[in-house]
């Protein structure tokens, strides 16, 4: 009531996703679920309550909260219909003036591939090119991740070029992108734009996993098994699948 808007795009967060979250807790023999949680409503501190988590998110759009606008726009484009479809990207243009990374990105992707519902044509290569750099200088890794891809492989409007390629998956992969993690060690491993470097690459890998990749931890397995750039070890292996790849495949 403070007219706090970032408290009420919090409070509209806790509302539409409840507390605990299903997927946050785990009980002592590893199941999902919280231990004061079967799994119903009725038994969660916080009930989802979507009209409400909608009313707090939209006192954080008055507040000019662009994080609030985002998730409301997105998610009117996810109802369908022309009128969501308009005012969903209304709401999303709102947040990119902002400066908000994942609008701009999501912008640049939208043109990039047009939009019927709204009478929306795919742009030229150039108006993504520069939409998408805009993403990046706001701060958006998945943009980040992209252009990385652009570079690499010289598409939408962008030359290839292997450094810069490794330069943004590189930076994407430091700022929690896992995917990012996966392809940066990929290039180290093959010695594709830079010289070849297992450790390296290995160590990427492994920080793919910790995000939740399980191509970076059946990547990190096939280091230790072959000895690139760690001591050569089956036994490690062996538990890095039973352990962590069989964790991240239950996900």
């Amino acid at each position: 009531d403070a007219g706090s808007r970032v408290g009420w795009y919090n409070l509209g967060h806790l509302l539409w996703t409840g507390f605990p979250a299903f997927e946050e807790e785990e009980d002592a023999s590893g199941n999902g679920g919280s231990p004061f949680d079967d799994g119903t409503e009725d038994n969660r501190i916080v009930p989802t309550n979507m009209q409400e988590a909608m009313d707090a998110f939209h006192m954080a759009i008055d507040l000019g909260d662009a994080d609030a606008m985002y998730l409301v726009g997105v998610h009117r484009l996810t109802q369908g219909g022309r009128e969501n479809y308009h005012s969903g990207t209304k709401l999303i243009e709102r947040a990119a003036d902002s400066g908000h990374g994942g609008a701009l990105y999501y912008l640049a992707l939208l043109h990039l591939n047009g939009e019927p519902h709204i009478g929306l044509q795919p742009c030229p290569l150039d108006e993504f090119v520069e939409r998408l750099n805009r993403a990046v200088e706001a701060g958006s890794i998945d943009a980040r991740f992209v252009r990385g891809h652009s570079y690499y492989h010289g598409t939408e409007g962008y030359p290839q070029n292997l450094k810069k390629a490794l330069d943004d998956f590189v930076q994407a992969a430091d700022e929690g992108h896992a995917d990012s993690a996966v392809s940066a060690g990929a290039m180290y491993h093959n010695g594709v734009g830079t010289l070849k470097d297992h450790r390296k690459a290995f160590e990427l890998y492994q920080l793919a996993g910790e995000l939740g990749s399980e191509e970076g931890w059946t990547n990190v397995v096939d280091c230790w098994r072959q000895g690139l750039g760690v001591p050569k070890s089956e036994d490690t292996a062996r538990y890095i699948e039973e352990t962590m790849l069989k964790k991240t495949n239950s996900k």
